[in-house]
């Protein structure tokens, strides 16, 4: 005889493998007329059924109270992200080295075996961000074929070659060498991983996965800052290349992204690759879900040039291209690198070096909060804070230059510099830095996704080099004041553009937010 009891529209864990949900397979515990709570003897996941008035057939639901508490298992994915972190690591160590080495090889006081003028200095500076070009590039042609978890893996090549040739350097043309390979394993690492972090993160966390990897870049840069002063370049480069060794070797062992493969048809390795992220979580709940998101993806690059030009894909390119451009037009990358002698030229008291130092430590602190608060209060909010305080943190480090200028000895002059340097670092590291990775993971389309990442990644690498190579020039030109009161208008405008163009993505998975940015 038929059970008058039919299956779980939501089944419970037990049930993923099973054909059927028979009234035997739950204890009762609550029964009211036409109603029947029960509790599954395996999973202990409570259901509400109700009965039909002939007693033959019934419709159920999962508690949805229930289903919002059961706790979803994310420990592996913060485990890979973890390993993972160990690249924004070693391109932080890369970043970091500027500030200190740049300072001792422009000074004729410092014990160093090169010297450098300042036109060289600016491209040491500036081919690290060049080589993120040629990278992104690179990058782009290989994780189409690899995946994205073995194209993180050879992106791990040439920043352990810029640190061989960092340690064989004895001119200038071996820096310049050693720069551009930082710069193009920066450029195939950063291509990849707001991608597969994404791709592997639950919805709850995703923001703060890649936030997580943002702020290690942070972590590495200060490293930088601190190892800087007391080693040599050569013992700097022995000491990166431990946790660059250790990245590749650590990588090679979590799973590739399901979304690689299922848009290359392997089904198989696709549930394997959720079963080891998600563990308990319904795996083929999200299976269908990740092949309605990827159904009906090219593979083919024209017809993926065509689908990238649709309006809709076209306006997310160019809103994320333009919010790149504010970011970058904040100045972080060239304030950073040239951190140590801008504090020079403020004329503080205080040593240099250590107010690097302090500045790198206040940037993990706020970026660690950031990465607490992303997916709790949401990208756009972060961004319109921290391009508010960083626009005013910006004028205030002008208006200290202006003071200098005008020769007045006043007190401000002692800690406005400090201050406003302070409150640039920590809002930048709270939205302006993290957020547009966790976007560029998020508002495209999967087989869109390496495209997009490419050209926004290119146009990165580009904006950088400019930024970065013009600074010196403009300064040259304009004066302190100028320069960091132009950065700071440009960022201002971030606010308004984000509060009228950019999406909410918190809490959305990938493809409820494919379906908002579509309408």
């Amino acid at each position: 005889m038929p059970s008058p009891y039919r299956k779980a529209n939501v089944p419970c864990l037990f049930l993923l493998s099973s054909s059927s949900c028979e009234r035997s397979a739950f204890k009762t515990v609550g029964v009211s007329p036409g109603v029947i709570d029960g509790r599954c003897n395996t999973c202990f996941s409570t259901l509400r059924y109700s009965r039909s008035t002939d007693g033959r057939r019934m419709s159920d639901s999962k508690d949805p109270e229930k289903q919002e508490r059961r706790n979803i298992t994310v420990w592996p994915q913060w485990l890979a992200a973890f390993a993972v972190s160990l690249a924004p690591l070693v391109s932080g160590l890369a970043n970091g080295w500027t500030s200190p080495y740049l300072a001792q090889l422009t000074s004729t006081a410092a014990d160093v075996p090169l010297r450098l003028t300042d036109s060289e200095a600016s491209w040491v500076a500036s081919l690290l961000n060049l080589g993120r070009f040629i990278g992104a590039v690179i990058g782009a042609v290989i994780q189409e074929y690899v995946g994205r978890k073995k194209q993180l893996v050879i992106g791990g090549l040439p920043l352990a070659l810029s640190w061989v040739f960092s340690i064989c350097a004895t001119s200038v043309m071996w820096l310049y060498v050693s720069r551009f390979c930082s710069g193009i394993g920066s450029g195939m690492v950063w291509l990849s991983l707001a991608l597969y972090l994404g791709e592997i993160a639950d919805p709850k966390i995703r923001g703060s996965l890649i936030s997580l990897n943002v702020n290690v870049a942070s972590v590495g840069m200060f490293l930088g800052n601190v190892m800087g002063p007391y080693l040599s370049m050569e013992m700097f480069a022995y000491v990166s290349l431990v946790p660059n060794i250790l990245f590749m070797a650590l990588v090679s062992l979590i799973p590739e992204s399901p979304y690689h493969y299922v848009l290359h048809g392997d089904i198989d390795k696709a549930e394997a690759s959720l079963k080891w992220f998600r563990r308990e979580a319904d795996v083929k709940a999200e299976m269908r879900e990740l092949q309605d998101f990827v159904d009906g993806a090219e593979t083919s690059i024209m017809m993926k040039l065509k689908a990238f030009m649709l309006p809709g894909n076209l306006k997310n390119a160019v809103i994320m291209f333009w919010l790149n451009v504010l970011v970058y037009a904040s100045g972080y990358n060239t304030i950073n690198a040239y951190a140590e002698i801008i504090v020079i030229k403020s004329g503080v008291e205080i040593t240099p070096s250590l107010v690097v130092m302090i500045l790198g430590l206040a940037t993990i602190i706020a970026g660690a909060s950031a990465v607490m608060v992303v997916d709790r209060f949401g990208r756009r909010c972060l961004l319109m804070i921290s391009s508010l305080g960083v626009a005013i943190a910006l004028g205030l480090l002008g208006l200290h230059f202006h003071i200098l200028s005008t020769g007045i000895d006043s007190q401000i002059l002692k800690w406005l510099p400090l201050a406003s340097m302070l409150s640039y670092n920590i809002f930048l590291a709270y939205g302006l830095v993290p957020v547009p990775g966790a976007l560029l993971g998020e508002m495209f389309p999967a087989d869109l996704k390496t495209l997009a990442s490419l050209l926004l990644g290119c146009g990165n690498a580009l904006l950088s080099f400019i930024s970065t190579r013009t600074f010196q020039p403009f300064l040259d030109l304009t004066g302190e004041k100028v320069v960091f009161w132009s950065y700071g208008l440009i960022v201002a405008t971030c606010v308004p553009y984000v509060y009228y163009f950019i999406p909410e993505t918190k809490g959305k998975s990938l493809l409820e937010i494919q379906k908002s940015v579509k309408r």
